[in-house]
């Protein structure tokens, strides 16, 4: 196990910078904290929150839990989240599962313990009725991700509307036989992106090819991977709705290698609208996301718990069609 001395070490620091910085002392230069922060994510070192507490200040360390920070949506959320925390005076350290429940059990234990003074999560899989109850009780703040139980508190954009949007885009625009990505291996039931989805497909009385349904899809390579499977379809989709842009880029360009044309055989929707969505060639129609406005209330939300400040949790957040060439 890490100690302090091994942070200072790392870092480049003393010991009593160290201290300094995790008491929040004005003298730290922002360049040194960060050095700091760096360290002791790389370490999984956490302060001693005993002592803190007895002192009365708490860990003033929060985490933030995500599947995999190499996610670009993740990077810039994560980003917003720390920006906010830093402006009041809190630390972040990132999470990541990998996709392990293990970890992410491991992560809530640290909470537990009082080891972090609350818990952002864009990636909560762990359905318990204790989770629920600390989601509930403010401890851990949705950003992005629902859970079985409705009526929880999140900070999210209103997925079923704008999955309806640019689903019945691709209608407009001729369109029929839509394909659908997911993430995960399977269909959660609070998935708003295909309650939106199926919603336009009732909307234009057209059926749904189960077919067309295509699961465990979320980085570029598997987009790539992902065109070779619809290639192979005897009846293929001729439009994508896509889980990311991540996703979307990589079967767009593995498509045009194999001599298919973007619109003309398939149109493709992104989610995100992440810098690659205006890069890739045809630029890529896509959902734009309020990525900061996110972080920021996650973040104020867990705070103003965290310090017994009223805080009312924001209606669904505003989502935007982004209509380019590949569609």
């Amino acid at each position: 196990m890490a100690s302090i001395e091994d942070v200072a070490k790392k870092a480049k620091v003393s010991v009593t910078t160290v201290s300094r910085m995790m008491n929040n002392h004005p003298y730290v230069s922002e360049k040194t904290k960060k050095r700091i922060r760096k360290a002791m994510e790389e370490l999984s070192y956490f302060p001693n929150s005993g002592a803190q507490q007895l002192r009365g200040k708490g860990t003033k360390l929060i985490g933030v839990i995500v599947s995999y920070i190499t996610n670009p949506f993740f990077s810039y959320l994560v980003a917003s989240i720390e920006k906010t925390a830093t402006e009041m005076g809190y630390h972040l350290i990132v999470l990541q599962t990998l996709q392990d429940m293990k970890r992410e059990e491991l992560f809530i234990n640290m909470l537990k313990k009082k080891q972090l003074d609350g818990l952002i999560s864009t990636s909560l899989e762990t359905n318990t009725e204790e989770v629920f109850e600390m989601v509930k009780k403010g401890d851990i703040v949705l950003c992005n991700r629902s859970l079985i139980h409705q009526g929880l508190p999140i900070v999210q954009i209103d997925e079923a509307k704008i999955s309806e949007e640019a689903t019945l885009h691709l209608f407009e625009r001729g369109y029929t036989k839509i394909g659908f990505c997911l993430g995960g291996s399977t269909l959660h039931p609070t998935d708003n992106r295909f309650k939106g989805f199926m919603a336009a497909h009732l909307r234009q009385d057209q059926a749904f090819n189960e077919n067309f349904f295509f699961k465990n899809v979320k980085t570029i390579q598997q987009g790539r991977e992902l065109f070779h499977t619809i290639a192979s379809l005897t009846e293929r989709p001729d439009a994508l709705f896509a889980n990311s842009d991540e996703v979307a880029a990589g079967f767009i360009n593995e498509a045009i290698l194999h001599g298919w044309k973007i619109p003309q055989d398939m149109g493709v929707v992104g989610f995100d609208d992440q810098p690659i969505a205006s890069l890739l060639t045809p630029n890529l129609t896509t959902i734009r996301q309020p990525i900061d406005e996110m972080g920021r209330l996650a973040t104020l939300a867990l705070l103003s718990h965290l310090e017994d400040r009223e805080f009312e949790m924001p209606e669904p957040l505003r989502a935007e069609l982004i209509i380019r060439s590949s569609t």
